[in-house]
């Protein structure tokens, strides 16, 4: 029984891609994170079947993205994907925000009401026993709404009751903490140095520390250096980071209290509900998709045929109002089949009239991760005895 439809590719990487979808049924919009099985490698079906776990043990939150349902398709005979069913964010990261546009230099509002999106995800996760292990501008995507943001890519997150000793780290070498390039331990407070890392970055619009290699990561797990605080940012907000960037990680800030930072404590939280200009207009019905998110990218064209255009246009209005129905097939889309339907957990209600997005892969793979692991325990750490 066919009950979505695959649309344009909105993010691609090592774990798999990401694509806009429609419900068949409802007509809503959400983000499909998937993985062909037959062709990737171990790590890339692990990382998505433990975001989807950790996805589905989470309550929902306003600040971190919505799971609506995961499932298997075939989409050709030798395609079998693994798919991931998420809240279409359709207002791009903070990062491309910080490096694109000059929203956080212009209104501190911006910045303040952002930073106060992923504290508050961080604590709803941590209230949760889960770490999150790979915060950073591109993992977070902003709404609808600019002034709200949500915390995405739970691929590398892990339930932890404890900061336990001899960790393999997890996330993006340079937003890691001193603790977890030691490979000591990944907690809570290891998320918090990582927020302090992407605070820094939404400022600036560059990671924290220079890139290279392992003279980096000696910088950052056995030096007494921190990264530099841009004169820009004011004083509370200083005084904010500084907080989260304490080399000891007992010494660093909750997310409870650093709410309660006056740089935090007037932000009047920023809901869903209460939209700006949006970055994209609702979609009233499934043309309007025709021409944005699902759309080959035409306008790419130099020479564009406007009778044969228009005669097209009103072919597919024709359709969408003739006693047939919409042709789902038609150029375009994708008909996805669903191969089983014990895990698709999608709520209709739920979803209904979702704009979402979930763009860009993990910076660094697991496979990547282990090899720069491998690379500091040579270079940088002492030998095993020592």
């Amino acid at each position: 029984m066919v009950s979505w439809v695959r649309g344009k590719c909105i993010g691609k990487g090592s774990f798999g891609t990401v694509n806009v979808a429609v419900k068949k049924g409802s007509g809503a919009v959400f983000a499909v994170k998937s993985v062909d099985k037959n062709a990737c490698v171990s790590a890339q079906i692990e990382s998505l079947e433990n975001e989807i776990r950790i996805l589905q043990s989470l309550e929902t939150s306003p600040y971190v993205v919505d799971y609506l349902g995961d499932d298997e398709s075939y989409e050709s005979p030798t395609k079998l994907y693994r798919n991931l069913h998420l809240e279409h964010l359709p207002g791009g990261t903070v990062a491309d925000l910080a490096t694109t546009t000059t929203a956080y230099v212009d209104d501190d509002r911006v910045l303040r009401s952002h930073v106060y999106c992923i504290v508050s995800a961080l604590r709803h996760i941590h209230s949760n026993g889960i770490v999150h292990c790979d915060v950073k501008g591109k993992n977070i995507l902003v709404s609808q709404n600019s002034s709200l943001c949500k915390l995405v890519d739970f691929g590398s997150a892990k339930k932890v009751l404890t900061c336990r000793a001899s960790v393999s780290p997890r996330g993006s070498p340079l937003w890691m903490a001193p603790e977890v390039v030691r490979g000591e331990c990944q907690g809570p407070e290891s998320d918090v140095w990582s927020l302090g890392c992407t605070v820094l970055e939404i400022v600036t619009g560059k990671p924290a520390w220079d890139c290279s290699g392992a003279d980096t990561l000696s910088r950052i797990g056995f030096s007494d250096e921190l990264p530099q605080f841009p004169t820009r940012l004011s004083e509370l907000g200083r005084d904010f980071l500084e907080k989260c960037l304490r080399r000891d990680p007992s010494r660093r800030w909750s997310c409870d209290r650093l709410l309660q930072h006056p740089f935090l404590a007037s932000v009047s939280p920023p809901t869903s509900s209460s939209v700006n200009t949006p970055t994209e207009s609702s979609p009233r019905c499934v043309l309007d998709w025709v021409d944005s998110e699902f759309e080959e990218e035409e306008e790419e064209e130099e020479d564009i045929d406007v009778e044969s255009f228009e005669e097209s246009a009103k072919d597919r209005i024709g359709k969408l109002a003739g006693s047939s129905g919409a042709n789902w097939d038609s150029d375009g889309w994708m008909a996805v089949r669903e191969y089983y339907s014990n895990s698709t957990r999608i709520e209709g209600e739920k979803t209904a009239g979702i704009s979402s997005a979930y763009s860009d892969s993990r910076r660094v793979g697991r496979m990547k991760e282990r090899s720069v692991w491998s690379l500091l325990r040579s270079v940088v750490l002492p030998p095993l005895g020592s």
